[in-house]
């Protein structure tokens, strides 16, 4: 795939932050959990048990001087769901850690609907950020990795490996395309440790509860 064929087929890329995030972002990056952690101080000894293993709930995290942050939970996930899916030579544990270190992004907009829409987060309030893919891909084009698959849930264990990310140019997409269509050529667009200039890419930001959000976007 070529990184202009991203953009032309998936014009803007949608992320789901939790509420009131969004100056944090602004001011900081949008950062993996990983180094979100590390932003806010955190050792590696305290980062280890946050990211090597499910979070059935949201964890505040802290630090002085800068505004109190949440990291999300992981419910669409389950040990026993990854050990289905998973390979015998790949641990849960690797798995959670692989998916604490990157940011992730949804091309379409069927995706967003159904993970904002979810019962577990439907009745919340987001700060849902709208982005501009060709100028996201611009400032991190090396560290984007495309997934097939929602990687983040076992809701359906789709067999995954540690090999899944795929950067633009490796990516399979006219194959995929032919046989998916636009919802299932991409199901994730994702980046490396975060965007640290990802104010350059926002288009616009909504708050509220699910709904709010969508009828804002029109979707």
């Amino acid at each position: 795939m070529r990184p202009e064929q991203l953009s032309e087929r998936y014009p803007v890329l949608y992320h789901i932050a939790w509420r009131g995030s969004w100056p944090s972002i602004e001011e900081n990056g949008l950062l993996s959990t990983k180094e979100l952690l590390r932003l806010y101080g955190k050792s590696e000894d305290e980062i280890f048990p946050l990211t090597w293993k499910r979070r059935d709930h949201w964890v505040e995290i802290n630090c002085p001087g800068r505004p109190s942050a949440v990291i999300r939970d992981q419910k669409p996930m389950t040990d026993n769901g990854l050990v289905s899916a998973l390979p015998n030579n790949v641990k849960p544990c690797q798995w959670y850690d692989l998916i604490n270190s990157m940011v992730f992004f949804w091309p379409a907009e069927e995706r967003l609907k159904t993970m904002i829409c979810a019962r577990a987060y439907s009745g919340m309030e987001h700060d849902v950020l709208v982005v501009d893919t060709k100028k996201l891909v611009h400032l991190v084009e090396g560290s984007i990795r495309l997934s097939p698959i929602n990687s983040g849930s076992t809701y359906r264990s789709y067999p995954r490996d540690m090999t899944l990310f795929k950067s633009i140019e490796d990516y399979p997409f006219e194959e995929r395309w032919q046989k998916q269509k636009r919802k299932g050529a991409i199901a994730e667009v994702c980046v490396k440790d975060g965007v640290k200039q990802i104010q350059e890419a926002v288009i616009q930001v909504k708050h509220g509860l699910a709904e709010d959000i969508l009828k804002d976007l029109g979707l």
